[in-house]
């Protein structure tokens, strides 16, 4: 079955939510180092490669990264999928930059090089790891050498070890940065942005999910709105350290079956 394409109304709607949230996420850590990466590739001197890879752990805040990126530095921006065919890629790239989507593969990435060329802008392309498994990364690399615009992919935390194999792609990669893990001033970011108004959660209670989730901001996020959650229920308008006491915290694994159920 072919994916449904986004209509262009669909896009205006999702991409000021999600420039929405690529604004409340400015201050992140990882969000800074993505756009920094994203500046190095554009100021490149003439004639370098300009492929940056940007990977890490799921939870850590690439995709924010990447709406930010999108909004602020006015990139194109392609969220890739697991059904992706080659020619399905090409046609939601044309889509972005307003062209025709019709043609044999060969064709699209003729017209995707020349639009992208006149378009001038700089290429996000988040769970870029699909590009090795459907096979598109050397759509992309030709995508690269016909436009020689800045092309940021995101991926997994082993996804450099994945590009290495491809000789031909490796030698294109510009810089490479690594994801971090959030230390606290971004996890006082992720609190105050999920905390309804009138509840406070204080530093020393923040600090403990922090460190359960070892810097995982998709994590911090989901703990702080379950604390909130239940300081609601009870009343409290300042969760510390001391007035969550000995209450629960979210599970962080699937529950297992008991024993003898079918």
């Amino acid at each position: 079955m072919t994916p449904k394409a986004t209509t262009s109304s669909e896009r205006g709607v999702s991409m000021s939510y999600l420039s929405e949230i690529g604004n409340a996420v400015r201050p992140l850590t990882n969000v800074a180092k993505m756009a920094g990466l994203l500046k190095e590739l554009q100021s490149r001197t003439w004639g370098a490669p300009g492929f940056g890879v940007f990977h890490g752990p799921p939870g850590y805040g690439k995709t924010f990264g990447a709406i930010f990126c999108a909004d602020q530095l006015d990139a194109i921006h392609l969220a890739v999928q697991s059904e992706w065919s080659k020619k399905f890629f090409l046609q939601q790239l044309l889509r972005e930059l307003g062209r025709p989507i019709k043609g044999t593969v060969p064709e699209l990435v003729q017209m995707a090089n020349e639009a992208l060329a006149i378009d001038a802008r700089p290429l996000i392309i988040d769970e870029a790891d699909y590009l090795i498994s459907k096979g598109i990364l050397n759509i992309v690399r030709d995508l690269h050498d016909g436009s020689q615009i800045p092309i940021l992919l995101i991926g997994m935390e082993n996804f450099p070890q994945l590009l290495n194999r491809h000789d031909q792609f490796k030698s294109r990669v510009l810089s490479w940065s690594e994801a971090l893990p959030a230390d606290m001033t971004d996890a006082r970011h992720l609190a105050d942005m999920v905390s309804p108004p009138g509840i406070t959660l204080q530093d020393d209670l923040l600090a403990i999910i922090r460190e359960r989730h070892t810097g995982n901001a998709r994590w911090i996020v989901k703990e702080v709105s379950h604390v909130c959650s239940e300081a609601k229920k009870l009343g409290l308008v300042d969760i510390s350290k001391a007035t969550w006491g000995g209450l629960d915290f979210m599970r962080d694994t699937a529950p297992v079956p008991r024993g003898g159920l079918k």
